[in-house]
């Protein structure tokens, strides 16, 4: 595993993270910019999976990106309370999913 500074939706890696919302609607920032880039396909099959709550995370096919798969992870946002407690559970959902598709 490694950590590199730059483009996300240029990278060929297994997979890219997305900061994602629980509804998984990817219309502004990055989640957007993988869309646009990586086709509508992200944006349909996040919305098969509907709702995730604050701590998980979900992966769908990367389009025509040219990494492997996209995984949104739905962290907290500032001031609602516990974000450490709840940045600590979307590492390890991230981290879970990585390794359930072996890659890494």
């Amino acid at each position: 595993m490694s950590l590199v500074q730059s483009d996300i939706t240029d990278r060929k890696v297994d997979a890219i993270v997305n900061a994602a919302n629980s509804y998984l609607i990817h219309g502004e920032g990055v989640a957007g910019t993988i869309v646009g880039k990586g086709g509508d396909i992200i944006q349909e099959e996040s919305n098969k999976i509907g709702y995730v709550p604050v701590g998980s995370a979900i992966f769908t096919i990367a389009g025509k990106l040219p990494c492997k798969s996209v995984i949104h992870a739905v962290g907290p946002k500032m001031g609602e309370g516990d974000e450490a407690t709840k940045l600590k559970h979307i590492i390890h959902s991230i981290m879970k999913l990585a390794s359930d598709q072996k890659f890494f």
